[in-house]
């Protein structure tokens, strides 16, 4: 019997190698000096892999929706409805376990589902709309001097795009943050919140494909509401 796909194997095993280029129309370049030699990972770091969902489980439900200025989304609030990641798996799922193991024709619906995953839609009803979500780190441009983040891949689950491929093009953001509110490369293993302006978008980057951009960005260590720093 075959196990069935799990959201983060998936990806690391069907989505193409991290910078792989994209045509699209209304693409945004992103210069190649910008990308980072990823680093080793620190013990505490979170393993590969983890989704931030596993972080933010224990927010309470009844959390507002707004802070500030900004909305609260969440990540399946970036794809568009029945055409998400868990959506896409689940219409190829079936397919899957009914052909035997080995058979070549599994191949084949595993391209027709990563072709897919890579064209997923992002969801113009949010371009130019100031959010806020939560999110991993997946470093593009450091300041050395200062010990800052300058640019980076927001992903939904650790070490995206650096140890393992990147997501659906709907669910990567490049943020770049406005001067003195990003976080010390130090901290960059850790969860984080993400404010500014959503950018229904794509734009190329060393690491991947991102289909939205956020602008004039504040990056904050993740909390909950009502946590203790």
């Amino acid at each position: 019997m075959k196990t069935r796909i799990l959201p983060v194997v998936l990806l690391a095993t069907l989505l193409s190698a991290c910078g792989e280029e994209k045509a699209a129309e209304n693409q945004t370049e992103v210069p190649a000096d910008t990308a980072v030699t990823a680093p080793a990972l620190p013990a505490d770091a979170p393993a590969v892999g983890t989704p931030i969902a596993n972080v933010t489980k224990t927010a309470k439900d009844d959390q507002p929706k707004q802070d500030g200025e900004y909305t609260k989304l969440d990540w399946e609030d970036l794809e568009l409805p029945g055409q998400g990641l868990e959506d896409i798996i689940k219409k190829y799922q079936p397919q899957i376990d009914a052909i035997p193991e080995g058979d070549p024709a599994e191949d084949a619906v595993m391209d027709r589902m990563q072709a897919e995953l890579n064209a997923a839609p992002v969801n113009d009803a949010l371009d130019g709309k100031k959010i806020k979500i939560p999110g991993f780190i997946s470093p593009l441009e450091v300041d050395e001097a200062k010990g800052m983040v300058k640019e980076f891949l927001l992903v939904p689950y650790f070490g995206a795009c650096i140890h393992v491929p990147p997501p659906p093009l709907n669910q990567t953001l490049l943020v770049k943050p406005l001067p003195d509110k990003s976080i010390g490369m130090e901290r960059m293993y850790e969860p984080v919140w993400v404010s500014g302006t959503l950018i229904a978008k794509q734009a190329h980057t060393d690491l991947a494909e991102a289909g939205y951009q956020l602008r004039d960005a504040q990056v904050e260590i993740y909390q909950d509401a009502g946590e203790t720093p």
